[in-house]
């Protein structure tokens, strides 16, 4: 009869779940990621970002599939993140069970189903929330394996299937790689600790990522070719490390690290910042509280270890290899960072105060599901500030007359529109060069660029118009301003 209830608990929750990201799913592609995925659907081709290296292909697959019964591209993008990100509730509780307990496990799966990142993040058209799935699927295999109870042909199961599902995973996201560090510490650790572990258990772990990782490499190398696909990848993670990827190559510096606190803190757990609102301080004071009780309680074992091999070898990828200012790169941390807070609260309330904590459990739960509303109310309701922009033109201006000088934001006009003449360019002498070799110039030409980015072109004058991005989601969370080249004859006068 427990083991009934345990059941309808956890999928009573998948389908909440379900629902509450089913009605407030994305209806735009809004970063440059989810054009390049929506272009591969199309035509699936790595040298023209068709999606970018590595390819995703897992992902893309999904999506196909969900194409061909919707024909839309922004619905079949979104959808693998929306029922994947909803199937993370059943091995995300299993897990919390087996660190701490099934009362852990509920609040755990509750706080996943309401937090703002991973509930904001599946609405979304890219593949993180169906990246974060076969991570804790893996993890949920892989510490079943640590189960001393367990024998070892238990072991070896739980060992092939963790490793399967973070292979599969990577074709997902091929950015979760530093999960393999938590493969082998396992392996490792019964190897150390089981010293009667027959060598054959610990292959299959290895068995089990590279048959998922076959899975989808092979028949991707085979579609694209061997040679271009290493070249591509090359490529791509030259300019990922030594230009636009974010890394701490090009980003370094106190501004980094204010950047990750945030992401981590305001954007992932929906804590207080001094330029977000004030009512944020109450979960806030809430979720400190509940990790103080963490530390105060939890004594370390081989649990902490199993955490740690999680958590820091990913955490220091993205400390030196992703972009921090983008929140997205520090979800799957998360769920881990809230089964803490969940146990923090479970013990206050087993040893101090039952009636205190439970108004603060539930206190968190109503202000963190309020909080996380608004924000994908908000996302599903605005049109991104690409596409924004892309709408004013075409009322704006004529196409066949027009010319535009942007960056990133070419991906969009690629895909919402295409008959327009759009150009790269990243400074001011590009912009000249391009303007001194056309045979012909047009009679309007226009500038796009973030605040951030306008002073390489030298520009002075207000913007014709700004259009505001959205902080959480927009690759342009700067704002994107239109400028009027008011001279032709003369590139640099604005």
């Amino acid at each position: 009869m427990q083991y009934i209830n345990f059941r309808c608990r956890v999928s009573l929750l998948f389908f909440v779940c379900f629902l509450l990201r089913l009605c407030f799913r994305g209806k735009y592609l809004d970063c440059c990621d989810s054009v390049d995925f929506a272009l591969g659907i199309r035509d699936y081709d790595l040298s023209l970002l068709q999606p970018h290296f590595p390819g995703y292909p897992v992902y893309i697959f999904i999506s196909r599939l969900f194409f061909r019964f919707f024909a839309d591209e922004a619905w079949a993008l979104v959808l693998p993140g929306v029922f994947f990100s909803s199937l993370t509730i059943y091995p995300l509780f299993s897990l919390a069970k087996q660190l701490f307990s099934e009362k852990v496990a509920t609040l755990t799966a509750i706080l996943y189903l309401i937090n703002p990142l991973c509930w904001l993040q599946a609405e979304r058209p890219t593949s993180d929330a169906m990246g974060l799935f076969f991570v804790t699927l893996s993890a949920d295999f892989l510490y079943r394996a640590f189960n001393p109870m367990l024998t070892n042909s238990n072991s070896k199961y739980c060992l092939f299937w963790g490793g399967l599902a973070l292979g599969l995973g990577l074709g997902v996201r091929l950015s979760n790689f530093p999960f393999i560090v938590l493969l082998i510490g396992i392996l490792f650790y019964l190897a150390v600790q089981r010293m009667n572990l027959k060598t054959q258990v610990i292959l299959y772990g290895f068995m089990g990522l590279v048959a998922g990782i076959f899975f989808w490499l092979f028949p991707q190398i085979g579609y694209i070719g061997c040679r271009s696909f290493f070249q591509n990848g090359l490529l791509f993670s030259y300019g990922h490390f030594t230009d636009w990827g974010g890394s701490i190559f090009t980003f370094c510096g106190l501004k980094r690290i204010v950047c990750l606190m945030k992401s981590i803190w305001v954007c992932g757990l929906g804590g207080w910042w001094y330029d977000t609102s004030f009512l944020r301080s109450i979960p806030s004071m809430i979720i400190i509280i509940s990790l103080f009780y963490f530390l105060k309680y939890y004594h370390f074992d081989r649990r902490g270890w199993f955490l740690g091999l999680y958590v820091f070898p990913y955490l220091l990828w993205v400390i030196l290899g992703q972009n921090v200012a983008n929140p997205r790169h520090i979800m799957p941390i998360i769920p881990m960072i809230l089964i803490l807070i969940a146990y923090g609260l479970c013990k206050a309330q087993e040893k101090d105060y039952k009636g205190v904590f439970l108004l603060f459990t539930l206190t968190l739960i109503v202000s963190m599901s309020v909080l996380s509303f608004k924000l994908v109310v908000k996302y599903h309701n605005n049109v991104p500030a690409p596409i924004q922009l892309i709408q004013f033109i075409e009322r704006q201006f004529n196409n066949i007359s027009t010319r535009i000088y942007c960056n990133n934001e070419k991906r969009f006009f690629d895909y919402y529109a295409p008959q327009w003449d759009v150009r790269t360019v990243r400074d001011r002498t590009e912009l000249n060069s391009d303007l001194l070799s056309s045979l012909g110039k047009p009679r309007d030409i226009l500038v796009v660029h973030t605040s951030g980015e306008m002073k390489q072109f030298g520009i002075t004058n207000p913007p014709m118009i700004k259009f505001k991005g959205n902080p959480y989601t927009d690759s342009t969370r700067e704002g994107l301003q239109l400028y009027v080249l008011t001279d032709p004859q003369v590139g640099h006068h604005f």
